[in-house]
């Protein structure tokens, strides 16, 4: 009996962990927030993909997973994530921990009709690139970012459209006052802007700088921008605008 006890602990240890190693994915699925819904999942909880992600009536994609072991260990899930659209990608490394996501080495390009409307309301449309190499959110909202987001061919609003140009706004990491600050800049286009994008702990936001227009800006920007007061001696205007989100 003395010997078959080792045997018999070895046995159902090799039984659990082939259990948990084949998990099926859709036990994963079955655990995300109620407002995500996927189909065509196929693999395990461990490597895994699903055909379609769908985040209330935004779709994501299709996706590709592979959880790491070790860090589940002290109670955090970690995982490389990779989702595809037609008209768009995203991959990171994602880690989980109690009330805070982090993000590593994020890449992706998506339109800007991919995010919440909230986010881009009344009809604007452009391509969003994202190039971070970390970026930490605490209850959906960011409270650390270090790389770059860029707007390309920034145009609206709906009523009556123009191409506003492209922007980056630059993110060192660090916090100031508390605040997520970015540096905003201008890539070409009909519009020269300076600024800064300021993200506050209160899921508030402040995007302000001076704008003046190139010389072969249309005269409907060059007429809009009179709105924002008398320019300066270099021909910039300041501008800002907030919000909550």
């Amino acid at each position: 009996m003395k010997r078959i006890w080792p045997l018999a602990v070895l046995g159902i240890l090799a039984y659990v962990v082939f259990a948990l190693a084949t998990l099926p994915a859709t036990v994963l699925v079955s655990r995300l927030a109620p407002a995500i819904s996927a189909a065509g999942v196929e693999g395990t909880v461990w490597r895994g993909s699903a055909q379609l992600l769908q985040a209330g009536n935004i779709s994501l994609g299709s996706a590709r997973w592979n959880l790491h072991v070790l860090p589940l260990f002290i109670a955090r899930v970690k995982a490389d994530v990779e989702m595809k659209r037609s008209d768009g990608f995203a991959q990171t490394t994602v880690t989980l921990t109690s009330g805070r996501i982090r993000l590593e080495q994020v890449t992706a390009s998506l339109p800007l009709s991919a995010l919440p409307p909230a986010a881009a309301p009344g009809g604007w449309s452009g391509t969003i690139n994202l190039k971070l190499a970390s970026l930490t959110l605490e209850k959906g909202w960011p409270t650390q970012a270090e790389g770059t987001l860029e707007t390309l061919d920034l145009t609206g609003p709906a009523r009556r459209p123009a191409n506003l140009g492209s922007y980056t706004a630059s993110f060192d990491g660090e916090q100031t006052e508390g605040e997520v600050v970015g540096m905003l800049s201008d890539l070409g286009g009909p519009l020269e802007i300076v600024g800064a994008v300021r993200l506050k702990p209160d899921r508030s936001y402040v995007i302000e700088g001076v704008v003046a227009t190139r010389p072969d800006a249309p005269k409907s920007i060059s007429d809009t921008l009179q709105y924002l007061g008398p320019a300066d001696e270099q021909g910039r205007r300041p501008f800002s605008i907030a919000g909550t989100m």
